[in-house]
């Protein structure tokens, strides 16, 4: 098979070359390096007088009534200033003065996270007693970066009804590219971006990772309240090389810090069940309930030295469970007593940090945020509440940044989360006494056995197992800044690292019933009327196993980068960097190592200033962005360590057939791993033009073109094929002891092509602020098959697909049983969000959201619905080997429908939500006030449904249906007092 070439290196060489390196990068902070993502945001500018020569040694500061402390900077000959690392807040001031010329002075600036604004600063000869105060537009965009990158602040979030939940991952709702849809157990959101999946975002707060190496599960597994949030960066391409792994967004949350005055505020949300409406006719509608206070209080512990912010929040929600008329009328015969129940969410959500200014040139800041969310995750066939989670965890952080000189700066962050699911058997409420019980319409035999066609009809029971998943992670990094003002132009010289040297996921599965009878699967008697019974036609047993570690996966990334953004001249920046990550992973339950690879990334982009205002830039970006490392990715050792019997049974009782399938042991772990494995990667074009107009509009304009290489990939290397003159037919097992034995590697023969455009309008005043985005993105699949796919050998005409391409998971043996979700392939999406601040303290807000349904993926049938059973024309269903019975893989009966895999596919209807606040302000002092809130979410009711049932095959009697409709019209009340 041919590989891509990875280079290896022996863990005492990569010992040593890691020491060698930190040496020579704390060498390099003497001199040299690049600012690396961060919550902060930097002003810069040159310094002229009225002639337009360069004024020299300027003196130059800034500060903000919202934040603690005041910020210096001294221009250099050239009379170029930099102000970095300045906290996100509004209302900053710029000042600048030197002898012989009025002080200068500049209101009104607006400082983002991770954003580079110019403001340049033009000296008048005069006094330094006089001051020349300097009004306009505080600039907005960045002049110097060429990355895609959405600025959202917290008021904006606070303001525009987006969801009920009132969480930060609202924010991700209205960002260019990102692909929403409602989590359909949960109760909450999922968010892709442009083909990526869920779990390949990086998300920081105040700098330090808080995403868990479970899953990385933005909007699940960390939880934090509006009241919490200053502002937020959320980069979606042409990420520079200071940014961590991640395929998906990089996230920067920046969290309020104190100020030398106290300020706060306390929120009260209640949404009584009372106030939704109804979108599923004849079926249960997804309402919500809630009652969420909320509180913040920030301020100085020693003023212009020390201070402190902190808020928490309670989470009191039931989350309605969306069950369409039909799915409703089988839970309710298959169970008499069936009636609706909600997905209950109760937890405290909390987030610290407290900022101590050591010197004019140093500041440590501690950062603590802690969730803790019991929530429920019963699917729309569950007939009980029997699916109970927990989320969350604390993240810790201790950051100092040093600015030594006007050129030489530096900052350094250790951290440590614990972010997992279900942390122990206890917080989910145990596990079941009885087998869980899945009921089908009818059933097919395929490749020795029978499978339930179409999806589950409803869940009786419990689940057959439940699972426990604490996890960690650790985080080091370290950057430093230097400027250079005059080598062929100006360069900002970088080098920094990033290490995570635990990263840890450790499960621990239960199985109910003991162990004996985990698993029943049922048809029903009478299709047609469920109402007479089902009968079993599968069982499955652990063989009394009642519990067994699932996986235990360890991970390390040690990343280091080195960059320079050079400026040949002042309207241009040429950013280039590589950014070389080291990642193993280890099955630690087997002591196998899964996985040792440098994955290099390098990075150029630039971006050129078109008009001497700073307010037209174009830029052009080509990165390769390695992915996230994830527990889920990077896998275990061994397919399965519980020996399963699975029996099957005719319509009269009798048993068809038992295929027993071996457990992994420390002698048969079933999987060997590619020493060339490594991690997936993007490799992404962008292009892209940004003005801002008056008013504070911006306009941004971009094309995107994403190609997802290498995802994971298993192939099946047990089965022995055998070419004959009339075909390849199955010849039985190279291994008897196993079924199934996989070669882990990385899949280099096909891959995701995602091609987008871009459009975004955003208005930032103190009366309005608006937030506006429409994405159009066809996509395709390129390349061929992988080897050993069923698939392959018998329909190997029909790759070619261009609508549901599937995931990005990757790991995918046959493609006929492929994850055929596809909620990150939308063709369309378009949202806009806006708040107005009227007379008479009268607020108006409304956000709409307008998506273009998502597509089934191929569509597959069997060979009884096209008129031609299987006969053996591969070789037999079953053969007996070393004493049991193994099934064909290539006596399946799925073909797929039509003459390629992107014909023929349907699509969910287009999701369209309008939500508007009407809320009015009452001023009870010059610092105090009370606004009053009304939010109605849905307000025309819509009723799309965001997803299929689960099965794609055309011959099943549920293909085709919805489910998981969009919440209802619903309401809620909010009052917050603010000081």
């Amino acid at each position: 098979m041919p590989r891509n070439y990875v280079y290896r290196i022996s863990p005492h060489y990569f010992r040593r070359l890691t020491l060698t390196a930190l040496f020579i990068l704390l060498a390099f902070y003497a001199r040299y390096s690049l600012t690396q993502t961060t919550a902060d945001g930097t002003i810069h500018g040159h310094i002229t007088d009225d002639s337009g020569a360069t004024v020299p040694h300027v003196t130059v500061t800034a500060h903000s009534p919202a934040v603690g402390g005041t910020f210096t900077a001294i221009a250099d000959a050239e009379g170029n200033y930099r102000l970095i690392d300045l906290p996100q807040g509004e209302n900053y001031t710029v000042e600048a003065s030197v002898s012989g010329f009025e002080k200068f002075e500049r209101a009104g600036l607006i400082v983002r996270s991770g954003l580079n604004i110019t403001v340049d600063i033009q000296l008048k000869v005069g006094s330094v007693s006089q001051t020349v105060e300097v009004a306009g537009d505080a600039p907005l965009i960045d002049t110097q970066s060429a990355e895609q990158a959405t600025n959202l602040s917290g008021e904006l979030l606070r303001n525009i009804p987006v969801t009920g939940r009132h969480d930060w991952s609202d924010s991700l709702q209205i960002t260019p590219g990102i692909i929403s849809a409602s989590s359909d157990a949960e109760g909450g959101q999922t968010y892709f971006l442009r083909g990526s999946e869920n779990e390949n975002h990086a998300t920081l707060l105040d700098g330090m990772d808080i995403g868990s190496f479970e899953q990385n599960w933005p909007s699940n597994t960390i939880s934090i309240a509006n009241e919490s949030l200053g502002d937020l960066q959320i980069k979606t391409g042409a990420n520079d090389a200071s940014s961590p792994a991640a395929m998906g967004m990089v996230i920067n949350i920046g969290s309020p810090v104190g100020a030398d005055q106290y300020h706060g505020s306390f929120y009260y949300l209640i949404g009584p069940a009372s106030l939704n409406s109804n979108n599923v006719p004849n079926g249960n509608a997804a309402a919500s309930a809630s009652q969420q206070p909320d509180f913040s209080v920030g301020g100085p512990i020693v003023k212009q030295r020390a201070w402190f912010f902190f808020s928490g929040r309670y989470i009191h929600r039931d989350d309605g469970i969306s069950q369409t008329a039909s799915q409703d009328s089988y839970l309710k015969q298959l169970y008499p007593s069936f009636s609706t129940f909600p997905n209950q969410s109760r937890g405290f959500v909390f987030l610290g940090n407290s900022s101590l200014q050591l010197s004019p040139k140093h500041r440590l800041m501690a950062i603590v945020q802690y969730d803790s969310r019991k929530q429920d995750a019963n699917y729309q066939w569950y007939t009980q509440d029997i699916a109970k989670n927990q989320y969350g965890g604390g993240a810790y952080g201790l950051r100092f940044i040093s600015q030594w000189t006007s050129r030489l700066s530096t900052r350094f962050l250790i951290s440590y989360n614990d972010k997992g699911v279900n942390t122990s058997l206890s917080s989910i409420g145990g596990v079941g006494n009885k087998p869980e019980e899945d009921i089908y319409t009818t059933y097919a035999t395929s490749a020795g056995s029978y499978v339930g066609q179409g999806a589950s009809l409803a869940t009786l029971n419990n689940l057959s197992s439940v699972s426990v998943n604490p996890a960690q992670k650790e985080s080091f990094t370290g950057d430093a800044t230097y400027y250079v003002p005059k080598a062929w132009g100006s360069h900002e010289l970088g080098v920094g690292f990033y290490l995570e040297p635990r990263e840890l996921s450790k499960v621990t599965a239960y199985y109910a019933n003991g162990g004996g009878i985990i698993q029943q699967d049922a048809a029903l008697k009478n299709v047609n009327d469920p109402m007479q019974g089902f009968t079993i036609f599968h069982t499955r047993s652990a063989n009394n196993t009642s519990s067994y570690l699932s996986s235990y996966i360890g991970a390390n990334d040690y990343a280091w980068y080195i960059q320079d953004r050079w400026h040949p001249f002042s309207r241009l920046s040429i950013t280039a960097g590589i950014r070389p990550d080291w990642i193993s992973g280890r099955d630690e339950q087997f002591k196998v190592t899964t996985q040792h690879s440098w994955n290099w990334a390098p990075r150029v982009g630039g971006a050129f200033v078109l008009t001497k205002d700073q307010r037209n830039v174009v830029r052009a970006s080509w990165t390769k962005i390695t992915d996230i490392t994830n527990a889920s990715y990077l896998g275990t050792a061994a397919t399965s360590t519980v020996t399963t019997t699975d029996t099957y049974y005719n319509k009269d009782g009798s048993v068809f057939n038992t295929i027993v399938n071996p457990g992994s042991t420390s002698s048969f772990l079933g999987k060997t791993f590619d020493p060339g494995r490594h991690q997936g990667y993007v490799r992404e074009w962008l292009v892209g033009y940004r003005t801002q107009l008056k008013g504070g509009v911006v306009i941004d304009v971009s094309y995107i073109d994403r190609e997802y290489r290498d995802r994971p990939a298993q192939i099946d290397t047990n089965q022995i094929y055998t070419t004959t003159a009339n075909g390849t037919v199955w010849s039985g097992l190279v291994n008897p002891a196993l079924t199934n034995t996989y070669f882990i590697t990385n899949n280099t023969w096909n891959w995701f092509v995602y091609q987008g455009y871009e459009v975004t309008v955003s208005k930032q005043s103190n009366k309005v602020q608006l937030f506006g985005t429409y994405t159009y993105s066809p996509d395709h699949l390129a390349g061929t098959f992988q080897p050993n796919d069923p698939t392959a050998i018998i329909e190997p005409t029909k790759f070619a697909n261009n609508a549901g391409l599937g995931s990005v998971r990757g790991n995918v043996t046959n493609d006929w049983t492929g994850d055929t979700r596809d909620r990150m392939w939308q063709r369309n999406q378009a949202r806009i969000g806006a708040t107005y601040r009227a007379p008479w303290g009268i607020r108006l807000s409304s956000t709409l959201t307008a998506q273009s349904g998502t597509p089934g993926g191929p569509v597959i049938t069997t060979l009884t619905a096209l008129g031609t059973p299987y006969a053996g024309q591969y070789g037999p269903a079953t053969m007996t080997i070393a004493g049991r019975t193994v099934s064909n893989p290539l006596a399946t009966t799925y073909r797929f429908a039509y003459k390629d895999r992107g014909t023929g596919q349907i699509w969910c209807p287009w999701l369209v939500q309008w939500n508007t606040l009407v809320g009015r302000e009452f001023k009870i002092s010059d610092r105090q006030t009370v606004e009053a809130d009304l939010n109605i979410y849905n307000i025309l009711n819509n009723g799309a449904a965001q997803q299929f049932v689960n099965g794609n095959n055309i011959s099943s009697t549920t293909f085709g249906s919805l489910q998981n409709v969009q919440q209802p019209r619903s309401a809620q009340i909010s009052l917050r007092y603010h000081f």
